[in-house]
């Protein structure tokens, strides 16, 4: 039973502002961040000629079998994907210390060899994109940071990157896809993973910087995202979001990434059942009190079985516990131990920081009438003594 009800700080009620409009990023940055990725697109679709005319970016084997020459035409595609592609993005909680992330998926078609790996040399491609958007960055004003290992990471102004990581398909199969991608072109959808053709998991290879491929298909787990919002509904949407943004504001690094994050909000919300729409503040304690046990077990990947997504180390798994259980404690304190609006907000922007609007006129409190008669056992009402009768 609760006191309060703050489902309007979270989401607004018509125009009032709300915890969930805090989170999106301003319009003119979308659109900057935008403007970079065709700025990126078009230099590295420009620059694949590259890789048919240098023998450096092939596999050793890839020449043997083709008497030293390059027998392949290379085209490029880009997929985004991660928190951008679900819709689930938000602004920083610590701009000085955060960054709002892109993840592009640049997609090469090439022959896969009989290793199963694609002809390309996987830490070559990192050079050639690099090599590419060195002088882009320099015209731009951005910076190339070599230090990931799964992708070539552009820092366009404080506070924003772009992510491209490097994915191989097979020829034949990449058809396919890019049948479908000049499809959405001419008829001017919007194109997304939901709107290409599914290609085979263990046919999607990621270059690793170390010159390794291995196999990683991003549009598996978009599916998940998909499948976990037709399960829950939007609410998932939502509460991943909110959940983010709590991290954001406790950890300026957290160990918790944001697919853990969401793995243990499904788990809750599958524990819970149904849950009312209109009461993602009473959505978000129930998850809430659920989040220490689910940390402390197992989350498993959900398109990767062998992978845990929370083997952190002892230290680490402490502190997100605590950190799970305090917010528990600090929504139960703002919603079943208060009826002041007032305490409300001071208990939620303890948990989630400032951006919770500062508005006691959107907190519904119930009055103490109302609250204990909802918090009463029921009656109980003595079976009645039926005597019998000659009526019809």
């Amino acid at each position: 039973m609760t006191l309060a009800n703050a489902h309007a700080l979270f989401v607004g009620l018509q125009k009032n502002p709300s915890y969930l409009a805090s989170l999106e990023i301003e319009d003119n940055e979308r659109q900057r961040l935008l403007n970079a990725r065709q700025t990126i697109r078009t230099a590295l679709r420009n620059a694949t000629h590259r890789l048919e005319s240098d023998k450096s970016f092939w596999r050793r084997d890839y020449l043997i079998e083709t008497a030293n020459r390059i027998q392949d035409d290379v085209k490029v595609k880009f997929m985004t994907q991660g928190s951008f592609a679900y819709k689930t993005l938000n602004a920083p909680a610590q701009p000085a210390l955060q960054e709002i992330d892109l993840d592009d998926g640049m997609y090469v078609p090439v022959r896969f060899l009989s290793d199963n790996h694609p002809a390309l040399a996987a830490g070559a491609l990192f050079t050639f994109v690099e090599e590419v958007l060195r002088p882009v960055c320099r015209a731009n004003g951005w910076s190339l940071d070599s230090s990931k290992g799964t992708c070539v990471r552009i820092r366009l102004w404080r506070g924003a990157h772009i992510d491209i990581p490097i994915y191989s398909v097979p020829e034949e199969r990449f058809r396919v896809m890019k049948a479908a991608i000049e499809e959405a072109a001419f008829s001017e959808r919007k194109l997304t993973f939901d709107s290409v053709p599914s290609i085979p998991s263990d046919r999607v290879m990621l270059a690793q910087r170390s010159g390794e491929w291995v196999q990683s298909d991003p549009k598996q787990l978009h599916d998940w995202v998909e499948n976990r919002v037709d399960r829950h509904g939007p609410s998932f949407r939502r509460m991943s979001r909110f959940f983010k943004g709590w991290r954001d504001h406790v950890w300026a690094n957290s160990p918790l990434s944001s697919i853990c994050l969401m793995c243990a909000i499904d788990a809750a919300l599958l524990e819970l059942g149904q849950s009312a729409d209109n009461r993602d503040d009473k959505t978000i304690l129930d998850v809430a009190r659920l989040l220490p046990r689910i940390f402390s077990g197992e989350i498993k990947n959900p398109v990767v079985k062998a992978s845990c997504l929370n083997s952190w180390s002892e230290e680490e798994r402490g502190d997100v516990l605590a950190e799970t259980r305090a917010l528990a404690s600090t929504m139960e304190a703002a919603l079943e131990r208060t009826g002041d609006a007032d305490r409300v907000i001071e208990h939620l922007r303890d948990a989630f920081g400032r951006r919770i609007p500062y508005r006691p006129d959107i907190v519904a409190i119930e009055s103490d009438t109302a609250a204990a008669v909802r918090a009463a056992p029921a009656a109980t009402v003595a079976t009645p003594h039926i005597t019998s009768s000659d009526s019809g």
